[in-house]
């Protein structure tokens, strides 16, 4: 009998301890680093959470499936089709940093053609006048950043022509002279400017400093009907955001503890590490801060291009207190000496 017991607390045991399920939707990139470090580190695991990461082929899929619950947290960029979604009535929260730009990393940079900066036909921003600038969709931040690139240079925005083109067919279309160039995250822009596709002109930190480029989304239901777990996750990325962050070094990942990184980044994206070393990261607040001062300018362009409607309360959809609960419990971060 004594035995029997003992084996029934056995199997009874791993279920009242069962992880925590968390339904989280990526878009395969280079920039899901911190969550792949996250899950694969254990960073989750410690906290007690059994993490999801759901690879969706479009960033538009995700706002539907924070709004029904169907997915509890999301990641991606604040474009027009997430304010549209928010005026609709769909729901969640924008929760802590995700990537942006600095001076160091050449995460996001102005790309151009390599025979037009070699011709000097490209020389400055004010140059972009007339260019033809690929972009991946309609609604996409980095409409705004043009914005803000066009008045660096002294023109205005409707003076480059747009293309949309996803970034395998900008490739296509630079080779070809189809279009002049585009505002290229990595590893894209590592991968043509090895090709001789193209050449990085500058920094976009140059001339909108520490853009917001993408953020993490919790659902409302997981906000509110899961707090705890909500908070737990939260403490999970941000401790994995910092060991990534330690192994930065000028923009890439080659500081302390890389090699790990490197490994676990190629094994997700099925690529090379050589790769993932020579590509610029994406820097990410160690404390999860977001820059809502970008927030506000790029959501204010898209307003002026009555793409958005106004009346939209940001107050209402940033929530910072997970990363700032977060934070605390780890300690404020201290860079590596």
């Amino acid at each position: 009998m004594k035995a029997l017991a003992i084996w029934m607390l056995l199997l009874i045991a791993p279920a009242a301890h069962a992880a925590d399920r968390v339904a989280v939707g990526i878009g395969g990139s280079a920039s899901d680093a911190p969550l792949f470090i996250a899950r694969d580190m254990g960073f989750f695991a410690r906290e007690g959470l059994d993490v999801d990461l759901i690879t969706m082929d479009s960033g538009a899929k995700v706002i539907p499936s924070l709004g029904t619950g169907e997915l509890d947290v999301g990641s991606g960029a604040l474009s027009v089709g997430f304010y549209n979604a928010v005026t609709r009535g769909v729901h969640f929260r924008v929760v802590a940093d995700r990537g942006h730009t600095d001076a160091v990393s050449l995460y996001q940079t102005v790309f151009m053609r390599k025979d037009l900066v070699e011709s000097s036909t490209f020389k400055t921003l004010a140059d972009l006048k007339g260019r033809r600038m690929g972009f991946a969709a309609a609604g996409v931040t980095t409409l705004s950043l043009l914005n803000e690139a066009a008045k660096a240079g002294g023109i205005s925005y409707d003076d480059v022509g747009i293309v949309y083109l996803s970034f395998p067919e900008q490739a296509a279309a630079m080779r070809n002279k189809a279009i002049d160039g585009s505002l290229l995250p990595e590893p894209q822009a590592t991968q043509l400017e090895r090709a001789g596709v193209g050449v990085r002109v500058m920094n976009t930190n140059d001339f909108y400093p520490n853009q917001q480029i993408t953020c993490l989304f919790y659902s409302e239901n997981f906000a509110t009907a899961r707090t705890a777990i909500a908070q737990r996750f939260m403490r999970g990325w941000l401790a994995a955001v910092r060991a990534y962050t330690a192994a930065l070094q000028g923009g890439r990942i080659t500081g302390p503890g890389a090699d790990r990184i490197i490994a676990v980044i190629a094994k997700e994206l099925h690529m090379d590490p050589e790769i993932i070393g020579a590509i610029y990261a994406a820097p990410v607040d160690p404390d999860g801060r977001l820059n809502v001062e970008s927030i506000r300018r790029d959501l204010t362009f898209f307003q002026s291009r009555g793409w958005v409607a106004p009346g939209l309360d940001l107050a209402a959809i940033i929530d910072e207190s997970f990363a700032a609960g977060a934070s605390a419990a780890l300690g404020k971060w201290q860079p590596p000496r």
